[in-house]
């Protein structure tokens, strides 16, 4: 088999015997393929307009185009070093706008947690 008959030049459009199968399929031109974040983001709207459209809207807040995060990447390290590594990267990427706590540096447990286990210790355990 030669490399013309397997590789081919990619048309804007596709041919009926690719395209007649894939019924109710559509291209969103406003999302690039590797645009992970605004395909998770029209997923979750997706998701929503289903309930709008079925009724089912008990208990869902209502959609905003803005997240909690104000639709920004999100980096979670292990420990303090993912610092440097950061910003290493963007300096790297010449990525403007640093980076910005939004947690904790050390894991802190919600308010009205209960640390205490009921479960009483194991003999050479204290609790």
């Amino acid at each position: 088999m030669r490399a013309c008959e397997f590789i081919t030049e990619q048309k804007a459009e596709l041919d009926p015997g690719q395209s007649n199968p894939l019924q109710h399929t559509y291209i969103i031109p406003g999302i690039k393929n590797n645009d992970a974040y605004h395909t998770l983001r029209l997923g979750v709207a997706i998701a929503r307009a289903r309930a709008e459209i079925g009724g089912d809207t008990d208990g869902f807040p209502p959609f905003t185009d803005q997240s909690a995060f104000g639709q920004n990447a999100i980096v979670a390290g292990f420990n303090d070093n993912v610092e440097d590594v950061i910003d290493l990267a963007l300096k790297l990427t010449g990525t403007p706008g640093g980076k910005e706590l939004i947690g904790t540096k050390d894991s802190q447990e919600p308010p009205g947690t209960d640390t205490r286990s009921p479960i009483k210790a194991f003999q050479g355990y204290s609790r």
